[in-house]
């Protein structure tokens, strides 16, 4: 095949026909591919889906969860130069229908009965009207109803898996007819952003924006295609993070677990993965309950099991110094070099009995992802050090990454043989950074500025809206990302917060406030954080509890669920409870754990943690800041800006 995207699994298939591609667990058990099936699926879905008459440049509203069909799908569209507009299942309608239209989508691809009828409710006769098929996933059920005005164009897969086979009967080199009109500026698809603010815009990504990913990110990766490897998948396909990542994993001949949150520690468990990908929160999660064993622990094996842990973490500090990994913000002497390096190196030879004994004592944590995850890459926001550098000192080699959907995904990354505590990474192959002051110059080394980024990767705009891609893009082709980032000496990145995130308090300090909420989520009490002071004296901030660990902590009080939350609110007001909670903020915001005096924080509302995928969080699990200020505002008004303001 001429086109590099499409060609990826048709060429494992070749190499691996009989390799597992997937597996799935249904009600009736577990489901698996060879890429020889999978290849198949593809040919099957893009005959079908031109029989029905999808053709090249039509726009396709793809609203299905991760599973073996949306990425046979996904390919499928590709081959015909459809352009796919995906979003998962789960997305709200009104979101749904918004993207529906304004994508000028001409049909619909959804996984359920239930889900049309849920569109029914939202989509216009204008929208049902210009939909020429509507095609759906799952078989129905006999109670599940098809709303009357679209009954006639609706096609369930079976039907399109039935006609495809037919079409491919009599042209069955279909697809490398169809593979030679692509083109790698062919706009492959729009992608609308779960941004953490306003209406989504549709991002417009090419072939060669993904190529680029597929390019740069697979060696990164380390995979050695002779030697199969697992994977465990639970984020949604449709995001690029994901996306980008089945792609290279295709093209590496990876067998592909679909999980989800509910399944994914015990997937983990039986499927050991060799790689994962994931996203900040889940590790949170993980180290929760990794803590909490630790703590549960005897005193004399608690303390040594931690003593470990520090110690592993220096040395590795120092092991990665020592290969020229390390940050500096600021540009030093060959004398201070030299002085550092000699003193990294005592400390790497001093530290490595325990180190040596580390990887022993650590073997029953690593076998909780399975025993044998030799990389995980973390992306979709930003990793906290204290996990960064707990799992990769328990020997769970955790790699950060970072992107965006603009970029289809990926700007920098660690590396295995690069992976430095505490940075974002370096720049992808044939990608150009620059960190830009506000007046536009280039930022010095540890001096604080907006980063932008230029490749084969950037999008080429958002989708019928020039004003929003001018305001980021310029014509030379420079990316504004809208991220903060600050530059070592030695060339690793580290992206420090969002330019229009950053607090400016009335004293005209700027405070920004990732690195606090990230602080703030060590605790075994609070799940989400999101700081609060805009022009204030002082920050604030709203914190989710958890549940769990609220009432616990109420029986230690000997107080009831109703003394502690108020009724119909999630607002936690009990006195006794309200100031644990704020002593426990206090002793992580503060000087000792390097922050500024005014980034201490005087006040808390703390609430219930309650926050949903589609609501609160994003697919990704980032918290949308400004829903949850909207949402709580009653209390920020109530304790922050009235009277009861001194609580």
């Amino acid at each position: 095949m001429k086109s590099t995207l499409l060609a990826v699994p048709f060429e494992t298939a070749r190499r691996f026909p009989e390799r597992i591609s997937h597996k799935w667990r249904t009600k009736e058990g577990v489901e698996t591919r060879t890429y020889a099936q999978f290849a198949r699926m593809i040919r099957v879905l893009a005959g079908g889906f031109s029989a029905f008459g999808v053709s090249r440049g039509d726009h396709v509203g793809f609203f299905v969860n991760n599973r073996y069909e949306w990425i046979a799908t996904d390919l499928a569209l590709m081959a015909l130069g459809a352009v796919s507009v995906p979003r998962g299942s789960d997305t709200p309608v009104k979101e749904m229908a918004f993207i529906f239209r304004h994508s000028d989508s001409r049909h619909l691809i959804v996984e359920s009965v239930s889900q049309l009828a849920e569109l029914d409710g939202e989509f216009t006769d204008e929208d049902w009207a210009r939909c020429a098929n509507v095609f759906v996933v799952d078989r129905p059920n006999e109670a599940q109803v098809i709303p009357p005005a679209i009954a006639d164009r609706t096609i369930f897969y079976d039907a399109l898996i039935v006609e495809g086979e037919r079409v491919l009967e009599k042209e069955p080199d279909l697809v490398e007819k169809l593979d030679a009109q692509i083109r790698d500026t062919d706009l492959l698809t729009i992608v609308y952003t779960s941004g953490t603010t306003g209406n989504p815009k549709g991002v417009m990504l090419t072939h060669r924006n993904f190529i680029q990913n597929l390019v740069a990110n697979t060696p990164r990766l380390q995979i050695n295609m002779d030697k199969p490897e697992v994977t465990v998948v639970m984020l949604p396909s449709w995001h690029v993070y994901e996306r980008a990542f089945e792609y290279s994993g295709l093209a590496s001949g990876l067998t592909f677990v679909y999980s989800s949150a509910g399944r994914f520690a015990a997937d983990l468990l039986s499927e050991k993965p060799h790689l994962l990908i994931s996203v900040p929160r889940i590790w949170e999660s993980i180290y929760q309950k990794l803590i909490k064993a630790i703590s549960e622990m005897p005193g004399a094996k608690r303390r040594l099991v931690m003593g470990l842990i520090k110690n592993n973490q220096a040395w590795m500090t120092s092991a990665q110094y020592l290969k020229g990994c390390y940050i500096s913000l600021h540009k030093r002497s060959t004398a201070e070099k030299t002085l550092t390096w000699l003193w990294h190196a005592l400390r790497f030879v001093l530290l490595f009995p325990g180190h040596a004994v580390a990887g022993l004592l650590f073997k029953p944590f690593r076998e909780k992802v399975g025993g044998r995850l030799r990389l995980a890459t973390c992306g979709a926001g930003s990793l906290p050090k204290y996990l960064d550098e707990l799992f990769n000192a328990i020997g769970i080699p955790l790699v950060n990454a970072y992107g965006m959907t603009e970029c289809a995904p990926g700007i920098l990354s660690r590396q295995l043989d690069r992976n430095t505590f505490g940075s974002t990474g370096v720049p992808f192959d044939n990608t150009e950074v620059e960190i830009r002051r506000e007046d536009g110059s280039p930022a010095d080394v540890g001096e604080k500025g907006v980063l932008f980024v230029r490749g084969p990767q950037v999008m080429a705009g958002y989708y019928k809206n020039p004003d929003a891609t001018k305001a980021v893009l310029s014509p030379d082709g420079w990316l504004n990302t809208g991220d903060l980032a600050v530059r070592s000496e030695n060339g690793e990145y580290i992206i420090v917060g969002r330019a229009k995130d950053t607090i400016v308090l009335m004293g005209g300090e700027n405070v920004e406030p990732e690195p606090i909420e990230d602080k703030l989520k060590e605790s075994v009490y609070i799940d989400h954080a999101v700081v609060l002071g805009q022009d204030q004296k002082q920050i604030s901030a709203i914190v989710a509890v958890n549940e769990e660990e609220l009432m616990k902590l109420a029986a230690e009080l000997k107080l009831s669920r109703n003394e502690v939350i108020t009724e119909g609110t999630n607002s936690i007001e009990n006195d006794q409870v309200y100031r644990i909670l704020l002593e426990e903020v206090n002793s992580r915001i503060s000087k000792e754990q390097g922050f500024k005096p005014f980034e201490r924080i005087t006040r808390i509302i703390p609430i219930l943690n309650d926050f949903s995928v589609g609501k609160e969080l994003t697919q990704t699990l980032k918290v949308k800041r400004r829903y949850v200020e909207e949402r709580f505002r009653h209390l920020v008004d109530k304790y922050l800006r009235g009277e009861e303001k001194n609580r």
